[in-house]
Formats: C-alpha cells, structure tokens, sequence
C-alpha cells in the first residue's frame, strides 16, 4: 500500500508492471488502481520511471487464451542501461494458433490497423479517445 517512492524514483529506479486482466485472484484493476495512487503521489518522477501493461485473456501468471510470453526483463534493462524507455513489448501466443501482438502501456491498447490479424505488425499502440 506504500505510495510514496520518491527514493526508488530519485535514485534513477525503474520498475515495469504487468497483469493478467483475467486472472481469477487478484484483480488486474486493482493492481492498476495501486499503480495510479503511485502516480498521483510520485507525479512526473513516476512516469519516468513506470509502465503498467494489461495481458487480455492471461490469467494469474499465465495460462488462459492469451499473448503470455514477453520479455520484460529485457525491456528494463534497455531502460537502465540505454535509456530507452519501453513502449510496445512484443508478445506472442501458441494457442489456438501462433500469433504475436504488441502488448502497450496502460491506457495504450493494441489496435488493429489491417492485414494479417496474427502478426504484431498489423497493431499499432493507441490512447483510448477523449
């Protein structure tokens, strides 16, 4: 429940979050909710430092219809080490059929722009409107 991480934040932190939205425990809005209270406490220092991704279809660490296997810990490290903070993180499915997607962080969402609905580039990362 601690929101204040103006330490973690000064001292140059990064953290990415990720979530299943249909994971059966635990609610992915909530663990958006405790993203956002960190957010209002720690303002700009937080978005510098912070991104929050939504897996439709995962469930609780996996399993599900869902584009499960990403590479966040390689999204970090080029946060950290080469200062290229991440946006879409490619990710990928083997059932029903091979697929892959961008998965894009929270509010972006993957919206599909034509062509083949299995290939990531056929998605571009989208701010909902208004």
């Amino acid at each position: 429940m601690w929101t204040n991480l103006n330490t973690f934040t000064a001292r140059g932190g990064k953290i990415l979050f990720y979530h299943g939205v249909s994971d059966p425990w635990f609610s992915a809005n909530d663990t958006l909710d405790y993203w956002q209270r960190v957010e209002e406490e720690n303002g700009e220092a937080w978005r510098n430092s912070s991104r929050f991704y939504m897996v439709p279809g995962m469930g609780h660490c996996g399993s599900g219809n869902a584009f499960e296997q990403f590479d966040l810990l390689g999204a970090v490290v080029d946060w950290v080490e080469h200062a290229k903070a991440p946006e879409a993180v490619l990710s990928s499915r083997t059932l029903p059929a091979p697929a892959t997607r961008p998965m894009c962080p929270w509010p972006k969402y993957a919206h599909f722009t034509g062509g083949d609905p299995n290939d990531a580039k056929s998605f571009t990362c989208r701010a909902p409107a208004g």
